[in-house]
């Protein structure tokens, strides 16, 4: 910039200009602090909503790991393809040499053999179709958490009635309760019908409605007899050692599963990101979904930020005419409402960010009841315990105050442009 009498020296200019910037900012207090506040929270707003939806998806991939299918699945490839039947037509081999195998694999916790079947429960008046597991009592607990959701007893191992564990939900729809007597039928190993007459020892209470609606748990001693089993195990569940990072356990998981196919051909294992393959496609989809309302929240605070240094420019049209008069050129005054929009965003990101960051930590420590965060929403078919934690995320706070900062900037250069090209004489003079 030139030196003299109708210019401010060029090495004072952004001084200059910030320090203007900054006490028009303060002065227009209650302009400047409602867009502020517009901004945390909107900020706000999107930091908390990712906590939500990302703790919520976070539980439904521990529940696939902890209460249904564990961290990698081992059956036949015969057995995988008619999956949806639960055959007793395919089961495992060579168990102790595979079981071995896989526990020399770095990260794996614990193995379990499981063996599922379909099923009918009666009530001797109402019958209700079932997915049944034959489990072992002693190794299950090792890789899944169903026993901390009983409600009751597990199984003891010098029972004489033959034990079965119900869900709580299924168990209401029977009309059946703990310690009542129920009918189960279902086709053996040998595709003969049989039937028999159950005690429940525990209902299951689990944040998985499908255990709860349909599970139905049986010892391994009890199930030998019933299905004619002859030591048939159609599974194997794997447990990994827990990892902070969701991806972190999936690659170790699908490292697992391919050294296993490689070690033993035939055999189908299916990692967790396979297993939970459906899941995780609903999870994109609601992020998607979630994306949109949160950009709708900032776009808001980005007008308002607009507003509010418009606002500016107008009451403020004869100061730009001084301004003008005392050196300050076109792109000074553009540049000084720019500044403003950047201060606003700045205040407001960090507020946002803030406000975030305590609304996170309430979550995650603390949570947010089920019920009343879902009020009279059905909550069958979606993962839903009684408390809903947060998960913490970085690169959302990160993107959160980023994506505000520029919108305050964008917001404010159509103002800074308009101010910009105002006369000298017609701003002095302007009424």
């Amino acid at each position: 910039m030139r030196r003299g009498s109708n210019n401010l020296p060029s090495t004072g200019t952004w001084k200059t200009i910030f320090k203007i910037a900054w006490r028009n900012v303060v002065r227009h207090g209650k302009r400047t602090a409602f867009t502020i506040i517009t901004m945390c929270f909107g900020i706000g707003l999107y930091i908390g909503l990712d906590s939500i939806f990302k703790g919520m998806d976070k539980a439904g991939l521990e529940n696939i790991i902890n209460l249904t299918d564990s961290s990698v699945r081992i059956s036949t490839d015969k057995y995988e393809a008619e999956r949806n039947s639960l055959p007793l037509d395919y089961g495992l081999s060579k168990i102790p040499e595979l079981e071995k195998y896989i526990m020399s694999n770095d990260g794996v916790e614990a193995i379990t053999l499981r063996t599922r079947f379909l099923g009918q429960l009666s009530n001797g008046m109402d019958s209700i179709p079932v997915t049944g597991i034959a489990i072992d009592p002693v190794t299950d607990p090792k890789v899944f958490t169903i026993p901390k959701y009983i409600e009751g007893n597990w199984f003891s191992e010098n029972s004489q009635a033959n034990e079965i564990v119900l869900g709580k939900r299924l168990a209401g729809e029977l009309g059946a309760g703990i310690n009542d007597w129920i009918i189960l039928s279902s086709r053996t190993k040998y595709d003969t019908q049989n039937a028999d007459d159950f005690l429940i020892i525990g209902l299951i209470d689990a944040p998985e409605v499908s255990l709860n609606t349909h599970g139905m748990l049986l010892s391994f001693k009890d199930a030998e007899e019933f299905l004619d089993l002859e030591e048939l195990r159609t599974e194997i569940a794997v447990r990994m050692k827990n990892r902070i990072n969701i991806e972190d356990l999936m690659k170790d998981s699908k490292i697992v599963a391919q050294n296993i196919q490689k070690e033993f051909p035939g055999l189908s294992a299916q990692s967790f990101e396979e297993v939970g393959k459906q899941f995780l496609e609903i999870s994109k989809s609601k992020s998607k979904a979630t994306g949109v309302i949160i950009f709708t929240i900032l776009l808001i605070a980005g007008v308002g930020i607009a507003n509010t240094v418009l606002m500016s420019v107008y009451s403020r049209i004869r100061e730009i005419g001084v301004l003008r008069a005392f050196g300050l050129q076109r792109k000074d005054i553009s540049k000084l409402f720019l500044v403003e929009g950047a201060i606003i965003g700045v205040i407001g990101s960090l507020a946002g960010v803030i406000l975030g960051i305590i609304f996170v930590s309430y979550l995650i420590f603390f949570g947010i009841p089920a019920e009343k965060m879902m009020g009279s929403i059905d909550m069958t078919g979606l993962y839903m315990g009684k408390i809903i934690y947060g998960h913490w995320s970085t690169k959302t706070i990160i993107v959160g105050a980023i994506f505000g900062f520029i919108v305050a900037v964008f917001a404010g250069s159509f103002p800074a442009r308009k101010a910009a090209k105002m006369e000298v004489t017609d701003a002095i003079h302007f009424i």
